[in-house]
């Protein structure tokens, strides 16, 4: 999913710059050749942590296990928001995070990547509200956990498969992903600020 976005992004004429999650963002800017200083105009942050996407009993996962799926992509998540701040404030610009639609509906077996998830969504909230005086904008784009990792193919058939939506699969692939991060560089998507954008193609059409 993220090579779609940077992709995208590119192939609408902007320079972007790559971190690994907890990563220096602006050292990834400044290696990518880009005057940090000046700032950004956008930052997204796409958390994949490998195995979140496997089935396990809440009461079978170590504290070892729950500290990497649950809270380290929480921790990687404030960095992000922490590093974005300084980069977003001087262009009055936009942060975008993604994160599954178990966020809202949760799903059985993925405890842990449904308490980051939220938790993620209440730190993009969180921020929205308090940078909003700087001028920048802090959205949460929801798409189907099947859109962000390889292994939730393993989910289809359970209580998290959307696959009857009403816009079908086409509108919850990578690259819708990336279509609506693209959307939200609009000027007038200004407007909106600490909104969750649900990418499952209609299928819960939460308010």
């Amino acid at each position: 999913m993220a090579t779609a976005v940077v992709d995208t992004l590119r192939a609408a004429g902007a320079q972007v710059a790559v971190a690994e999650a907890g990563g220096d963002l602006a050292a990834a800017v400044r290696d990518a050749g880009l005057d940090a200083a000046a700032g950004v105009d956008l930052v997204v942050h796409a958390p994949y942590t490998p195995g979140t996407a496997t089935p396990a009993a809440l009461v079978d996962l170590s504290p070892r296990d729950w500290d990497r799926l649950a809270e380290e992509p929480i921790r990687h998540g404030l960095a992000a928001l922490q590093g974005a701040h300084p980069l977003l404030t001087p262009t009055g610009g936009r942060f975008v995070l993604v994160a599954p639609s178990v966020a809202i509906e949760g799903g059985a077996g993925l405890v842990p990547l449904a308490t980051a998830a939220e938790s993620l969504r209440a730190l993009a909230k969180s921020a929205a509200r308090r940078w909003a005086g700087d001028g920048v904008t802090v959205h949460l784009l929801a798409p189907t956990v099947f859109a962000l990792d390889a292994e939730a193919e393993g989910l289809r058939g359970t209580d998290v498969d959307r696959s009857e939506s009403a816009l079908g699969e086409d509108a919850m692939s990578p690259q819708a992903v990336a279509d609506v991060v693209l959307l939200l560089c609009a000027p007038g998507a200004r407007h909106l600020t600490g909104s969750t954008f649900a990418l499952d193609g209609g299928a819960l059409m939460v308010p």
